[in-house]
C-alpha cells in the first residue's frame, strides 16, 4: 500500500511539472513583455492571465474531434475577439501589434 501511495505521488509531482512547463513554453516570460512592451509587472501579470486563458479554451475547441476545420476556425473566432477585447482593457493598438509579432517569432522559433 505504501509503495503505491508513494508511486501515485511521484507520478503526481512529475504530472505537474511537466503540465508547468508546457504552460510556461506556450506563454512569453513576464520580464520579456515588460521590457518589450513598456509594462508594470501587474499589467504583463493580467496579459499573461487573459493569454493564458485563452489558450486553454482555444485548446479545448482544438482537440474537440467531432468539429470540422472550418467549424473550429468558426469557434476560434469569438475566443480570439474577446482576447483582444481584454487585451485593450490593458495594452494599446501598437502593444498588441507588438505583442502579436512577438508570439509569431516564439511560434516560429518553436517550429525549427
Amino acid at each position: 500500500m505504501k509503495k503505491i501511495f508513494a508511486i501515485l505521488m511521484v507520478t503526481s509531482v512529475f504530472f505537474s511539472f511537466s503540465v508547468s512547463a508546457q504552460q510556461s513554453k506556450m506563454v512569453l516570460p513576464k520580464q520579456t513583455l515588460m521590457d518589450s512592451l513598456k509594462i508594470s509587472e501587474t499589467v504583463a501579470d493580467s496579459v499573461i492571465a487573459i493569454r493564458t486563458q485563452t489558450m486553454s479554451e482555444m485548446k479545448t475547441v482544438m482537440s474537440d474531434q467531432s468539429l470540422s476545420q472550418d467549424q473550429r476556425k468558426e469557434k476560434m473566432k469569438p475566443i480570439k475577439q474577446e482576447m483582444k477585447t481584454q487585451l485593450k482593457k490593458f495594452l494599446t493598438d501598437d502593444q498588441i501589434a507588438k505583442l502579436q509579432e512577438m508570439q509569431m517569432a516564439q511560434r516560429q522559433n518553436k517550429q525549427e
